[in-house]
């Protein structure tokens, strides 16, 4: 019976922790996904200058993003990849 009841408390623990899970994965932003993303996949979060319409996290795997002038760029969060990989905009992957 005690057994039955410790096996029954673990159960319970686990389903919690997976519906947690679930939760920040709803909940969480895209940026903060992505910069998951990026360092789970050995990448590196910088700070990098790329044109005005780029938001957080580029995808660096396409030409493009960060590579306008001084004046019609600003600074975001991307992720810097292991040497050979680029960013694909959910995580660094082989180019």
């Amino acid at each position: 019976m005690k057994k039955m009841k410790n096996e029954m408390k673990i159960a319970i623990l686990m389903a919690v922790a997976v519906i947690l899970v679930f939760a920040y994965a709803l909940l969480a932003s895209p940026a903060t996904l992505k910069e998951y993303g990026c360092t789970s996949s050995g990448g590196k979060v910088v700070t990098h200058q790329c044109c005005i319409s780029t938001d957080d996290f580029p995808n660096t795997c396409l030409i493009g993003a960060c590579g306008c002038s001084p004046d019609n760029s600003h600074y975001v969060n991307a992720c810097l990849c292991p040497l050979g990989m680029c960013f694909d905009g959910q995580k660094c992957a082989l180019r």
